[in-house]
């Protein structure tokens, strides 16, 4: 529609005004089309992963508050901080390492990457999957038979600790070792949900779970009260704790069958794996498992040191007080983190099998993002809000509210860094990249132990800190090194942008923090006490949440407006 060739002017004369020709202006038509088309697909894919976040969160929500009630009726059965909590916490807690090392290394490195390209195939999928999980379902109920059998070994591994406390492990390990089979049922019916878009289930199945165990607490200490040392424990007593948790797991795994069936998903058990192109999920397995098993056994030896110093040093914080304050670092992180990377991770997947590049740097800045927004708020918030929120929570004597307050502390600073480190595991998994993932593991494992290794030489009363400081430093140091090579494989992440956002998020949690540590501070001056507690969790929190907002609004973060401006709108209209 344009001349070919502009007409001789003369000196000083301009050239004359031509109206572009029809098929300039379709031309433009089309690219306004397609801009606009593609503002609405993000639009809608934004809102979309609000949504399934949303509801992931509102189920971990309650889930995490049950979880906490829990903890704290577990707390007050076995008297505090004592022994037998102890014993209890390494038999309950065993079938969760090995469930990890299989989970991670199996499953969730597996499953959804490979679901999603098996959908994309004519048949969608439905032979490769039907062959993968029965590969899983028998490689879980061989995990769990070998574990069972082997539980007092394993306890020695992983508890030390007198005689009356390592037969009351021995049996608290036999009832809770099963656990993995429905651990095992849970992660891999969950991983198909997430793959095929349904997310509610798999976070709200866990409140079942907490239902369960908290009756059976309830009931223990109706009938048998509090007992703290190992040696008065009676198998009836045994059995109604250990039995009610392991049934909690039970029903949280079960429980998904009925979503799966009623979105139409059939199972039929499929033998034989060769010529079905599994041979790559196998070699991403061996990556991820070895990655998993690096992690583990630092956990094992973390948990090792900490029970060696109790053993040497009774007055001290142990094993109990840290799964406690891992309990609440994993509230925040568990509520926003994971369900935002839970609904990322599918399509991050299938951006990776479409080779997608701009896609994948999309959502790793989302990843970078979006959690960003609330994590670091809490982050500060975990620090000056610790000693009245332990004490609410568990109603401690006075000298075990600080070394746990501190530990709270301690990892809420390392509350972005974990999520990053949890982002860079879903990441590398959506690529199948199982040998980065190694690397990346092997660099935070073995910073963590050298770290944690301290409390062998440190006072006996710096041992919790210690070892919740290993935490914090080792995600840090890996979160930076996997943050260089990611933006190099996706042409960069625009960290500039994402480290300003974080900055600035940063100086409103400080600045909010100043006036609630004073909240803290003349409340503890007035009284102690659990409800006192609880009063001065409440003022705090309050005063936190009222001046972030207000500064954030004055330093203009826009990702805070977008996530309170529909909240306020909502109410004006009610």
């Amino acid at each position: 529609g344009l001349p070919s060739e502009l007409p001789d002017l003369e000196p000083g004369q301009t050239p004359p005004i031509t109206t572009p020709g029809p098929g300039l202006a379709v031309a433009e038509a089309e690219a306004d089309r397609a801009r606009a088309s593609l503002a609405e697909a993000e639009a809608k894919e934004s809102a979309s992963l609000r949504r399934a976040s949303a509801v992931m969160a509102a189920g971990t929500l309650v889930s995490r508050i049950l979880g906490l009630v829990r903890s704290s009726l577990l707390t007050t059965a076995m008297l505090g901080t004592s022994l037998a909590l102890d014993t209890f916490q390494a038999a309950n807690t065993l079938p969760n390492v090995i469930f990890n090392l299989l989970s991670a290394g199996v499953l969730n490195a597996i499953l959804i990457p490979q679901i999603v390209k098996a959908m994309k195939r004519s048949d969608g999928g439905r032979e490769f999957v039907d062959r993968l999980l029965t590969v899983s379902f028998v490689a879980v109920i061989a995990v769990t038979l070998l574990a069972t059998v082997g539980s007092p070994w394993l306890l020695d591994l992983y508890f030390s600790g007198s005689a009356p406390a390592r037969e009351l492990t021995t049996f608290f390990g036999f009832i809770c070792m099963p656990q993995i089979l429905f651990y095992g049922l849970y992660a891999i019916l969950g991983q198909v949900l997430n793959a095929r878009g349904q997310f509610a289930a798999f976070m709200w199945s866990p409140v079942l779970a907490n239902i369960i165990q908290i009756s059976g607490l309830v009931w223990f200490l109706v009938q048998f009260g509090a007992h703290g040392d190992p040696a008065s424990w009676t198998p009836q007593m045994i059995w109604v704790v250990a039995g009610t948790t392991t049934l909690g797991i039970a029903v949280q795994g079960l429980f998904l069958i009925i979503p799966l069936w009623r979105g139409g998903f059939r199972w039929r058990p499929r033998w034989g794996i060769r010529g079905y192109g599994l041979g790559a999920a196998a070699r991403l397995t061996v990556w991820t498992f070895s990655a998993l098993l690096i992690a583990q056994l630092v956990g094992i030896a973390t948990k090792k040191m900490l029970s060696y110093v109790r053993v040497h040093h009774p007055e001290v914080s142990s094993i109990s007080a840290y799964d406690n304050a891992f309990l609440i670092f994993m509230l925040p992180h568990g509520l926003i983190t994971v369900s935002i990377l839970t609904a990322l991770f599918p399509r991050m997947s299938a951006a990776n099998a479409d080779g997608d590049t701009a896609g994948m740097r999309s959502l790793v800045r989302r990843g970078l993002t979006a959690p960003a927004v609330v994590v670091v708020p809490c982050s500060i918030a975990m620090v000056v809000l610790a000693a009245p929120g332990v004490q609410t929570i568990w109603s401690l004597q006075p000298d075990q509210v600080m070394p746990l307050a501190g530990a709270v502390a301690i990892m809420g600073i390392g509350l972005l860094p974990f999520g990053i480190s949890t982002l860079q595991q879903r990441y590398c998994f959506a690529r199948e990249d199982g040998r980065q993932n190694l690397v990346m593991q092997s660099i935070l494992s073995g910073s963590q132990l050298i770290l944690a290794s301290l409390v062998l030489v440190l006072p006996a009363s710096s041992a919790l800190w210690t070892v919740a400081a290993a935490q914090t430093i080792s995600n840090t140091i890996v979160s930076i090194v996997w943050i260089l090579r990611a933006s190099r494989e996706v042409s960069g992440l625009g960290m500039r942008s994402v480290s300003t956002l974080w900055l600035r998020l940063l100086a409103a949690s400080v600045i909010s923090g100043v006036p609630t540590a004073a909240v803290v501070w003349a409340a503890g001056m007035l009284g102690q006490g659990r409800l006192f507690s609880l009063l001065t969790l409440a003022a705090g929190g309050i005063v936190f949440v009222g001046v972030f907002v207000v500064v954030a609004r004055l330093m203009r973060i826009g990702e805070i407006s977008e996530l309170i401006d529909p909240v306020v709108r909502r109410i004006h209209r009610r």
